[in-house]
Parts: C-alpha cells; structure tokens; sequence
C-alpha cells in the first residue's frame, strides 16, 4: 500500500497529464502521444480537444497529419476510433486486438464450415488497395464469400479488429461525417509484449495514477492481458481515499491539490471521461447518467474547477450559437469564464459566420448536443 491521494489529488494529477490545466506549446502529433490517442468516433472531436489543450492549434494542422498519414484513425481502444500518432499505431492495434469479440468468434464459426478465412480477408484486402470501401460496400461486394445462411456483415468480419485496415485518411478531417472507410494497413511488426508494455505506459503518463479495472476500463481489455506489462515495469503506488490500490509511473507529474483548474470544454466522447473505471476524479457521480447515456452517447461538457459541470452545444451549421446548460451550481464569477470560453470556443468552430451567440439553456435543461 502506497500514501493516500485524495480525490483532489487525482484530479489535478489527471488534468496535468491531458494537457487541461494548461494550455501545452505542442504539435498535434506529439499533443495526441502525450494523451495516449484521441476519441473519434465524432469526426470533429479530437480537434475540439485538441483546441482545449493546446496554444494556438489550428484545424488545418490535424487535417495536414492524417491527410499524410503521420495520424492514424483506427478502431483501437474500447473498440473503438481512436486517433493516434503512426508512431504509436502499430503498438496500439497489437495491445489492443480483441480475440475474444463476437465477430472473432463468428469467424472461428466460419472456419468450422469449412469457410478458407485467409482466402476471404486476402480477396477484401485486394479490393481496398484499389479503393477505400465501407462497411456496407464490403458486406454486399463479398456476400458471396459467405455461407447463405449466414447475414451479410459476416464478410466485413474477417477484416475488423484484427488489425489489417484502417480508416481512409478522409474519415479523419474535421466535416466528415460519412461513416469509416477502410484501407489496408501496413502487416503488424511490434512484438506483442513490447507493445503492451508501452501502450500501458501510455495510458498511466496520460491517465494515472490507476487502478487495474481502470487499465483495463481504459484499454478495452481484462486485467490478464496486461497483468505481465505491468510486473514488468517499474511503478510507485498509491492509495486512493477508498482504500483502491492505484500504480503510477515514478516520474509522472503530479502538480499540488490547489494548482487553478481553469474552466475547459470537452468534445463529445472525450477520453478523460471514459478511460477510468471509477470517474469521478472528473465526472462527479450523481451527473454520471446525465453525461454518459445507456447507449454509450457522450455529451460534450465543460468543467469548472477541474469537473463536468454542465452540457454545450453548437451546431455546425446555421445559426453560429453555442448553448450552454448547467448540471450542477456554477457561482456567477465562473459563468462569466464559462460564457468566455464559449465565445472563443465558438468563434474558432464558426471562423466565417458574422454574428456570434453564446446563452444559457434552463439549469439541467440537458438535449441532444452536437
């Protein structure tokens, strides 16, 4: 058992290590290593995120990385799209390839029938060198690759989350909102130990201190899976205030419990609200339904003094307003730096629009955010 950190502690230890307490002078690849890769199930996500924690960031400067392929979006972490640097990919996808997911299993169900797996992944592949497919183009192009009994998607099974596509570099950019397109991806080179040595590694630099549900909340994988990485590395432990046991690298930071947390705004499906098993060093508990809904739905957020204190949203086309909804009480001193970083906010996802608008919605007057 290592010294108790209370719950102040881990949150300014968390924001510090996302970049949220201070704005980072950082370029968007080495911004997305630092952060241990970046939700993208929302196309303009990381990029709002992006804009929270770093000087400066322009939109132009991740459209240029994925565009040239120096950022990957894949299906990753959780299951799902993730944007990370092609550095790290390569040792993302190894340490995180699902074997047990329902569609690997369907594919062994396939084998049992005498289906040639390879034969069916090796035609697909063939087919994505030309050009990018989605996920329904592949079912209906290879339907015929599968017994009749069977549904289409089972054709696009044999090549997700196995690691050998990737998404086109267009599904990355900030408006699009097409849905994933896949292409080949270069043939997997990490050994797979290595692999989930560093990808654990990441994870703590970005989200530690931690405990082993939230490892394994934050890579999408059970506590054997890595259990060996982290024997095999050298970490100092902590005792959160409810007795978990939390492992930590030696030299991550660890500013002090009273550092200022200046009010920031989160995109949908930010990581920091997903990648621990207990959240409330971000997300306090009772708005945890409110935030994160039963179908897995994530709503952008902003946070007061380092927490989720209320709900925004701002469509990115029409009317250039951004609305703001507070979940919890907000003293009229931070509803003012709210409303300024709303406007800043705004003004950058709306360059071109001429009249700006930031208001308040009803308290607790939570909708469908964009």
């Amino acid at each position: 058992m290592g010294p108790t950190v209370t719950l102040r502690q881990l949150n300014r230890w968390t924001l510090a290590r996302q970049l949220l307490l201070e704005r980072a002078e950082l370029d968007a690849v080495t911004a997305i290593e630092r952060v241990a890769g970046m939700q993208a199930q929302y196309s303009p996500s990381p990029y709002i995120g992006l804009w929270s924690r770093l000087r400066g960031f322009r939109r132009e400067e991740l459209e240029a990385a994925v565009l040239e392929s120096r950022v990957i979006k894949a299906t990753l972490m959780r299951g799902t799209l993730h944007l990370v640097s092609a550095r790290d990919y390569d040792r993302y996808r190894v340490a995180c390839r699902d074997e047990n997911n329902p569609l690997r299993r369907r594919l062994r169900l396939l084998g049992d029938v005498g289906c040639d797996l390879d034969a069916i992944r090796d035609e697909i592949l063939a087919a994505l060198h030309e050009r990018p497919l989605n996920r329904v183009e592949v079912a209906r192009t290879f339907r015929h690759l599968v017994p009749a009994h069977l549904p289409d998607w089972v054709a696009f099974s044999a090549i997700w989350m196995n690691g050998v596509v990737m998404n086109a570099p267009d599904d990355a950019r900030f408006g699009h909102f097409g849905g994933s397109h896949y292409r080949p991806a270069p043939p997997p080179v990490a050994d797979p130990q290595a692999a989930m040595r560093h990808v654990v590694s990441a994870y703590l630099a970005a989200f530690g201190p931690a405990s082993r549900a939230d490892i394994a909340q934050g890579l999408g994988k059970p506590v054997r899976a890595f259990a060996p990485a982290l024997e095999s590395l050298d970490l100092v432990r902590f005792t959160a205030d409810d007795g978990r046991d939390l492992l930590d690298l030696p030299d991550a930071p660890r500013p002090d419990a009273s550092a200022a947390a200046p009010v920031r705004f989160l995109p949908k499906w930010d990581s920091i609200l997903l990648a621990h098993a207990r959240r409330e060093r971000v997300l306090p508990e009772p708005l945890r339904a409110t935030v994160i809904a039963k179908n897995g739905d994530v709503l952008p957020t902003f946070l007061v003094d380092g927490v989720v204190a209320g709900a925004w949203s701002a469509p990115l086309r029409g009317e250039a307003t951004m609305t703001l909804v507070a979940l919890a009480r907000i003293a009229s001193g931070a509803r003012r730096e709210v409303a300024r970083e709303a406007e800043a906010l705004l003004a950058w996802l709306r360059p071109d629009a001429g009249v700006l608008t930031v208001r308040w919605a009803p308290d607790g007057a939570v909708s469908s955010t964009s």
